[in-house]
């Protein structure tokens, strides 16, 4: 078994245990900080770089941006800071960013990695344009956002904020990625429920087909999840105290692991309409949803005595196909709220990474990629150049 939540008190940094210990990095050693210049581009320009549409193949990974971010820590595993490293695929080198404790990033979205920042005073938005090498200040505000995305059409960003005195939820706020209105709030803290206890975390997450954001608030071991349509319309809510951490979403299918403290743990669909439920595994460990020609499909790791399987199903509960085993030392890349760490690949194809993450230096030869459909992997660094 291992461990699904590993804490870190303080800051709120969690991280599932399959994807790695959290440790002192030195993942940018002796490299000097980069510190971007702003972008000279207009702000049609920018919505632009956030439209990019993913790599349709293998041959366009080289476009793609990555980035990781890890904690860095003293010689008493104090948090010091955030460490974020980022670059395209087909470059060989990496920037790094060095960031406050209270520090994220998502992405990519395009070419483009959002970083939020907290110095204790003032949170600060800015959009990297990493293959551009450069950004833009988007927000600075004196709560604390402690999350943010940006949508699919590129336009709008969603952010996630709490009370810096008192950490209560402030509720969801949107406003242009171009920075040129200011945020709005558009849905309202989520209440309090004693079947969840203490909310510790709250993620965002797009549907595979980027039409409905999840956003996700979750206490020791349940979750409560909204689903939002930026089109208009109620939000949709899924509180069942035996469902936990988000996996993905597809439309009115809402897949999650069971509210339970290791791995293996079940892995259910959950109908948003109905409520009817459909179990996919029975005991998977690293998850994700993914989109295929063929439709979304759940992909995650089958733990047995000789070591770890990929295995991916229809979130029907149909076409399970095993796809073999996973190299000694690589897993299942996760999610980007749950790893840390990004890049886009063509429909189909899923990460294997050391410990399930990206290197810090970006896609190298310890990275594979491996197809759905027929389990065929490849070196991700080969195909990148």
């Amino acid at each position: 078994m291992e461990s699904r939540w590993l804490r870190w008190i303080g800051p709120g940094v969690i991280a599932l245990g399959a994807v790695g210990s959290i440790a002192s990095t030195a993942i940018g050693a002796g490299q000097r900080p980069w510190m971007p210049p702003a972008c000279d581009d207009e702000a049609g320009d920018r919505v632009s770089a956030a439209r990019s549409p993913g790599p349709i193949g293998l041959g366009d990974l080289h476009l793609e941006a990555w980035f990781r971010l890890d904690p860095r820590l003293d010689h008493e595993g104090a948090l010091q800071g955030q460490r974020l490293a980022l670059g395209t695929a087909g470059d060989r080198s990496s920037r790094i960013m060095d960031l406050p404790p209270e520090s994220f990033a998502a992405g990519p979205f395009g070419r483009i990695v959002l970083v939020g920042a907290d110095d204790g005073s003032t949170s600060r938005l800015e959009a990297v344009n990493v293959a551009g090498e450069c950004s833009w200040a988007v927000a600075e505000e004196s709560a604390v956002i402690r999350r943010a995305t940006i949508d699919p059409a590129g336009e709008t960003i969603y952010e996630m904020r709490v009370d810096r005195a008192t950490r209560e939820d402030l509720g969801i706020w949107t406003r242009p990625l171009d920075g040129t209105l200011p945020a709005v709030r558009i849905l309202e803290p989520i209440g309090t429920d004693v079947r969840f206890g203490r909310t510790y975390t709250t993620e965002l997450s797009w549907d595979v087909s980027g039409r409905t954001l999840a956003i996700q608030s979750c206490g020791e071991a349940a979750c409560r999840t909204r689903v939002i349509d930026p089109a208009g319309g109620t939000p949709r809510t899924v509180a069942e105290p035996d469902l936990g951490t988000l996996v993905g979403l597809d439309g009115d299918v809402l897949v999650a692991y069971a509210a339970c403290p290791a791995f293996p743990c079940p892995i259910v669909a959950v109908n948003l309409e109905s409520g009817g439920r459909e179990v996919l595994a029975d005991a998977g460990a690293v998850a994700v949803v993914i989109a295929t020609p063929d439709g979304p499909r759940l992909v995650h790791e089958v733990f047995d005595e000789s070591g770890v399987a990929l295995r991916a199903i229809a979130l029907d509960g149909s076409s399970a196909t095993d796809l073999g085993r996973l190299p000694d030392g690589l897993r299942l890349h996760p999610s980007t709220t749950v790893a840390e760490a990004a890049t886009r690949v063509p429909s189909g194809w899923v990460v294997l990474g050391p410990d399930g993450r990206l290197p810090g230096s970006g896609p190298n030869a310890q990275t594979q990629l491996r197809h759905v459909p027929d389990g065929t992997t490849v070196q991700l660094d080969e195909v990148a150049r």
